[in-house]
């Protein structure tokens, strides 16, 4: 069952990655002049003052001029949701970028999670490339086991999965040695678990 859960855990971790964007404001945005509450969401998000200038030109091209102290203030409050241990965590396990925007003490809670949340992110990696060894090297293995059965016609198609026996004892070796590095993985991503679970 840790297993799964880990495995799982990778695919998500992958998969807010890909859906994370950086996209600036709209043109409702611009028009709807909501400063404070854009600077809440960019703060939210760990941007820096240059963020500021990125939505000033989008606005700036639909003829809108931006506030800078209303997005400044909230800018503020969004920075209080983005610098904790908790959201540190959670954008090291994206392996986001953070760009040193916290201020002391809070940036030393921050990266406390950021941290343990990079971890957790190569760990999973390591995880999912050793499955994907592991699934390749047994795929190579049954297909070869597949083309020694094979009569006929078959086992003419089949001829190109047949495998040497140095090849067979080599893939035997290297799927052993993967299933232990396997194993080491999946403890090293429990203990990571573990120790977030205590953030």
């Amino acid at each position: 069952m840790r297993v799964v859960s880990c495995a799982i855990l990778a695919t998500v971790a992958f998969a807010s990655l890909a859906l994370s964007g950086c996209a600036t404001v709209s043109k409702g945005e611009c028009q709807g002049g909501d400063w404070y509450g854009i600077g809440v969401r960019d703060g939210a998000n760990g941007y820096g003052e240059e963020r500021f200038i990125d939505n000033a030109k989008a606005c700036a091209k639909h003829g809108i001029t931006a506030d800078r102290e209303r997005w400044l203030d909230g800018r503020v409050r969004g920075l209080e949701r983005y610098c904790n241990v908790r959201n540190g965590l959670q954008v090291g396990r994206r392996n986001d970028t953070y760009r040193g925007v916290c201020p002391l003490p809070d940036e030393e809670e921050f990266l406390r999670g950021y941290e343990l949340g990079r971890e957790l992110h190569f760990a999973h990696a390591r995880l999912s490339s050793l499955d994907s060894e592991i699934n390749d090297i047994r795929e190579r293995l049954r297909r070869d086991r597949e083309a020694r059965d094979a009569k006929g016609e078959d086992e003419e198609k089949m001829k190109k999965y047949r495998l040497s026996d140095a090849e067979r004892v080599e893939l035997a070796y290297r799927l052993g040695v993967a299933t232990v590095k396997r194993d080491e993985a999946v403890r090293d991503c429990d203990e990571l678990e573990y120790r977030a679970r205590d953030l």
